[in-house]
């Protein structure tokens, strides 16, 4: 069985620990010394116990090694001024632990501007600092209820990102993340705009093209704005972002039709509908029928996701075709509806059983 309890890290927390001891000894002896490697060890040990949950000495040895790093600075700010900013974001997110919302907020802004002064001096090493500073605030405005401004940081994340060049890629997994955790969050709360936005930040990451799998999520996200800017009646918005969300289906069927069939047929489902509720009909009718083609081809490859989806496009034909005064055409279309419901009936009592 798999746990998810954290590992157990007490062995090098013990270890961090006997060092972080024998750094204090030697400062005693030597007031006025700075050792770099003594933040860096107190930095590690507040991560390790942040990962055990002892947030108050979590907290104290990060608060610890800020104050280090900021008398280093006041003596070497090209070297350490970059070291400052990663302290102060590691500070922002343990602040957070602690339940001190203001207090990490100061500790991130600060973040973010030591980070954009190190630039001069460290420019690849500060950017990803700036980075991830942006991408804490936005974490941060977003729980507070900013979503302009939680948008704003992880754009300007993106742009400073992208600016590292191939420098960046060792950070891509971690921005890719960020932002999907992003989207989605986006798209819980019912912040369409900025979650389409931010998978088209996704897409952007990609100098030399995005990978089919961030296509499809930049077009799914269309979808479903597309469905819920259709329930709010803004027919106009709805339509767009079906339309779009139809020509990035035909380009990731271009490229791969065995996989992209099934999302091809939905988005041409959708986008029947819509047109369909925007008064052409005849724009819907083209768009349906092509669904229903498609549908065709891919129950055979997997049933259980291809007939929910067709009984809805067979629905938005059906009103289509009624409201072309074609209702020999529609009661058939039914027939094929109740036909295709009864099967679904069948395939899921046959996986309940």
């Amino acid at each position: 069985m798999t746990s998810f309890l954290p590992a157990d890290n007490s062995a090098e927390i013990e270890r961090l620990s006997a060092v972080v001891a024998a750094f204090r000894a030697r400062i005693d002896a030597q007031p006025d010394a700075l050792f770099p490697a003594h933040a860096d060890s107190l930095l590690q040990l507040g991560s390790l116990l942040a990962e055990r949950r002892d947030i108050a000495a979590a907290l104290e040895a990060v608060s610890e090694a800020v104050a280090l790093y900021r008398a280093m600075v006041e003596v070497e700010p090209a070297s350490f001024r970059v070291h400052l900013a990663s302290a102060l974001n590691n500070l922002s997110n343990r602040l957070d632990d602690a339940g001190k919302p203001e207090a990490a907020a100061a500790a991130g802004i600060e973040a973010v501007a030591e980070a954009r002064l190190a630039l001069d001096s460290r420019p690849d090493q500060a950017r990803f600092v700036l980075v991830s500073g942006l991408i804490n605030q936005a974490g941060k405005r977003m729980r507070d209820g900013d979503i302009q401004g939680s948008f704003g940081e992880l754009a300007e994340a993106v742009e400073t990102f992208k600016a590292g060049g191939e420098s960046g890629q060792p950070y891509l997994g971690p921005m890719i993340e960020a932002l999907h955790r992003s989207a989605m969050t986006f798209s819980e709360i019912g912040m369409w705009g900025e979650a389409v936005d931010t998978r088209r930040l996704m897409v952007g990451l990609f100098a030399d093209g995005p990978p089919s799998a961030m296509v499809h999520l930049l077009a799914l996200t269309l979808q479903q704005a597309s469905l819920a800017m259709a329930g709010e009646d803004r027919l106009d918005i709805a339509l767009t972002c079906a339309d779009e969300s139809v020509d990035l289906g035909r380009l990731l069927f271009d490229k791969d039709p065995a996989d992209y069939k099934l999302f091809l047929a939905q988005a041409l489902g959708n986008q029947a509908g819509r047109r369909h509720q925007s008064g052409d009909n005849a724009g819907g009718l083209d768009a349906a029928l092509e669904a229903v083609n498609l549908f065709h081809e891919a129950v055979d490859g997997d049933p259980a996701a291809a007939v929910p989806s067709l009984i809805l496009t067979l629905g938005s034909l059906a009103a289509i075709l009624s409201s072309l005064g074609l209702p020999d055409q529609v009661a058939v279309v039914e027939e094929q509806r109740t036909q295709l419901q009864q099967t679904l009936e069948l395939l899921l009592k046959g996986r309940a059983g």
